[in-house]
């Protein structure tokens, strides 16, 4: 028995015209919502759908944007050690390298870390109940 997701379903199923062609990316990135699944994948699904959908349709993208900008969010760790949590701030037409490069770039350039190697990463937000 399937279960259901009507959160995650009413974010991705007004897609589904609109990016026919993407199914296959639509159905990943609700089977990784729905789970919880690796937020990295996530995220390279949204790049995906973003870029497919050209400037007619992103605005239709709207509300999954903010869902993900909601629920997920950036870890900035250093010698084993949680260091600062990030905001994902999803920029419209950026693509997935440039979103990446913007990122690595802020915490290079404005923070004075001690550590010798940062390490980023995407994880889900740890909500308040």
């Amino acid at each position: 028995m399937q279960r259901s997701f009507p959160e995650i379903d009413d974010l991705l199923s007004p897609l589904a015209p609109v990016l026919a062609r993407e199914a296959d990316a639509l159905l990943d990135l609700r089977e990784l919502l729905a789970s919880r699944g690796h937020p990295g994948k996530c995220v390279r699904c949204f790049f995906k759908l973003f870029s497919a959908a050209g400037s007619e349709h992103r605005p239709q993208l709207k509300p999954l944007l903010a869902w993900m900008e909601k629920h997920l969010e950036i870890s900035v760790s250093g010698d084993g050690r949680l260091l600062e949590v990030l905001p994902l701030e999803l920029k419209p037409h950026e693509d997935l390298e440039s979103f990446c490069h913007r990122t690595i770039e802020s915490v290079r350039l404005d923070r004075s870390y001690r550590a010798k190697r940062l390490q980023l990463a995407f994880r889900y937000r740890q909500l308040a109940a």
